[in-house]
């Protein structure tokens, strides 16, 4: 790692009772990487009325760590947004708490946005804990995605395979556990959308950056460890499917044509 690349990185996480995933995210941080060691960059964590005690922990540990409490749980569009406001490096990398970095991943990320000035985001392979790849790259959210799902789930699934480790990609979309945003075209488009309180939000993000003509990016030679909904110990229940219905209603009604709107609409008042 060049001197110049030290300290140019803010990382935000947004917790909410991450007990038994939060401390193997960051001791990965704080040793698998340079750059993203709590010395050589600003930890930001947003809790959203996290009651495991794992916050006050966090600052014993790592003391410079830069804390945001929410009194509620303002969901993640809200607390992501809160992280931004409060970052002050040039790049922000996003990363779920249920990760871990594998050696320099966030080095080799940063240093293809670094050199190419139009890439607005970049994010990594992500691996599932035995070591199989996890779908990383997704689809534009449209009426054909959401009509033929499994269809393009399959597809999704089979071309991660042949995506090369060698390469930089520019794609449409990413999955939203780890990645690095320029912080200038994050402020251009105004951050993250709130009026989403959990999924597609990332989506709404990345399309935005690309309507203003910036590169979205995958990174196969990057790693990191996803390990899929263990962000949080929280007992509390919620209808996901709900939820991300009611994201995706949102989602067409900014950013579809009226036709596809009217149809999501039917289907899922049908479902």
């Amino acid at each position: 790692m060049d001197i110049f690349n030290i300290n140019k990185l803010s990382i935000v996480l947004v917790t909410r009772n991450s007990k038994s995933v939060l401390f193997n995210c960051l001791k990965a941080l704080d040793s698998n990487d340079v750059l993203t060691s709590s010395m050589n960059s600003q930890w930001i964590i947003v809790d959203n009325n996290s009651t495991d005690g794992s916050i006050e922990e966090v600052l014993k540990l790592y003391p410079k760590t830069q804390v945001i409490r929410n009194k509620e749980n303002v969901g993640f569009a809200k607390a992501a947004n809160q992280g931004f406001k409060a970052s002050q490096k040039d790049f922000i990398l996003y990363i779920n708490t249920d990760t871990e970095i594998k050696k320099d991943a966030i080095s080799k990320l940063y240093k293809e946005i670094n050199t190419d000035k139009d890439i607005a985001v970049i994010g990594p392979r992500l691996l599932r804990k035995n070591n199989s790849i996890q779908k990383s790259v997704y689809p534009e959210a449209t009426l054909y995605t959401e009509i033929f799902k499994p269809v393009v789930k399959l597809y999704v699934s089979i071309r991660e395979n042949f995506y090369s480790a060698g390469n930089c990609y520019s794609v449409n979309s990413l999955r939203g556990a780890c990645f690095i945003i320029n912080k200038k075209y994050m402020e251009q488009v105004g951050g993250f959308d709130e009026r989403y309180f959990f999924y597609l939000e990332e989506t709404d993000l990345f399309r935005q950056l690309k309507l203003i003509g910036k590169k979205i990016c995958y990174l196969p030679e990057s790693e990191v460890y996803h390990y899929g909904g263990l962000g949080s110990d929280d007992k509390m229940t919620f209808d996901k499917k709900k939820m991300y219905n009611e994201s995706l209603l949102k989602y067409f009604d900014k950013n579809r044509n009226k036709f596809e709107n009217n149809i999501i609409r039917m289907i899922i008042k049908n479902k």
